[in-house]
């Protein structure tokens, strides 16, 4: 993440609206938006806010929308009133989506940016006449240039696909056969069925050792990462394999006992090292702030893992490096804001009172 993003997050009084500081940029900086979300969780309606880089303008707009994204010059998002793909650019202007699109017969639109930002993949789900849904999924540039289908599925019982990944190295689309409705079951998405899309010549292929297995994951250029219980029976063991299938390793729990909940995981751009959380997740009907994660640390050379933070309250969410794999930013599911955790000492520090989307170009 760029350094201009962290030096304006640090530079935002947390405790004040949001706002940019009247303190000049480094010359080399090009100009741009970093784009914010204030949310209630309490509320489906969420002010989005836009900040110049360069001169401290702000824009905002309150929309009822999900999955809010950041693509080419605007953030893409579900319209929630309307029931379609939207997009809002800084100055808050809103308008349909030119290429993603919810017909009538489609059950829902799902998307994945990927290629640095230069690409975007997405799938179109319908349900037939007897309750089975069928996906189709489409590739394109970012304005919608190149566009082509490149996998139809189905008809399934109960399963659609999503793509989830994408591997540089492989040229091909990390695709998971998902279970429809499951996901809100579970504190952190957990994939099954997983399977590469090659993008030349349209070949599917199964992931190395995929069984069904329904758990969290991490997706590397070309490393796979598998988050299933223990064999011991004492948390979470972490499972590397190479994508092509050429080798497999494990790693042995270093979470906590009673932290059993995996999520978030992020693979460094060289795929040595790796981050994820563990949660402690209370039995249903508990305080939700009994709550509590820590950051675990993996080393994919060495096979050694460390715990990176003390235990907080929360499940971590919108995990992404920064300060080049010296540091993680994250939101807390309970603690609105963004927060940064310095890997070197585990120290947790808020940067923002709002949640950090990322930054467009201008």
């Amino acid at each position: 993440m760029k350094a201009k993003i962290l030096w304006l997050m640090v530079c935002m009084l947390v405790s004040a609206p949001l706002s940019a500081q009247d303190t000049a940029l480094p010359e080399a900086e090009q100009p741009g938006w970093d784009v914010f979300l204030r949310k209630d969780e309490a509320d489906t309606t969420a002010e989005l806010v836009f900040i110049n880089i360069l001169t401290g303008e702000m824009n905002s707009r309150s929309i009822a929308g999900e999955r809010f994204t950041l693509l080419g010059k605007a953030v893409i998002y579900y319209d929630l009133d309307e029931n379609q793909v939207k997009q809002v650019a800084p100055d808050t202007s809103i308008r349909d989506h030119p290429f993603l699109s919810k017909s009538a017969d489609t059950e829902r639109v799902d998307w994945l940016v990927f290629g640095g930002g230069q690409a975007i993949a997405w799938t179109v789900t319908r349900r037939g006449d007897g309750g089975t849904l069928s996906t189709s999924t489409y590739v394109s540039d970012v304005d919608g240039a190149d566009g082509r289908e490149v996998l139809v599925d189905g008809p399934r019982e109960g399963v659609r696909v999503l793509p989830v990944a994408f591997s540089a190295a492989t040229n091909e689309l990390i695709m998971e056969a998902h279970p429809d409705g499951i996901s809100e079951h579970f504190s952190y998405t957990q994939y099954a069925g997983l399977f590469a899309l090659s993008l030349a010549d349209g070949a599917l292929r199964q992931l190395p050792d995929e069984s069904g297995c329904y758990c969290a994951a991490g997706f590397g250029d070309q490393v796979l990462l598998r988050f299933p219980p223990s064999s011991r029976g004492d948390g979470v063991e972490v499972k590397v394999y190479s994508l092509d299938g050429s080798q497999k390793m494990a790693i042995e729990s270093a979470a906590p006992a009673g932290f059993t909940a995996p999520g978030e995981a992020l693979v460094g751009a060289d795929d040595n090292l790796a981050l994820y959380v563990v949660s402690q997740v209370p039995m249903q009907g508990a305080a939700a702030d009994e709550t509590r994660s820590v950051f675990v640390l993996a080393d994919l050379q060495t096979l050694e893992q460390s715990l990176v933070s003390n235990p907080f309250t929360g499940l971590a969410r919108r995990v992404a490096w920064t300060e080049d794999y010296a540091a993680v930013l994250f939101t807390n599911d309970q603690q609105l804001g963004t927060w940064k955790l310095r890997l070197s000492d585990g120290k947790i520090s808020e940067l923002a009172s709002a949640l950090y989307l990322g930054s467009l170009q201008g």
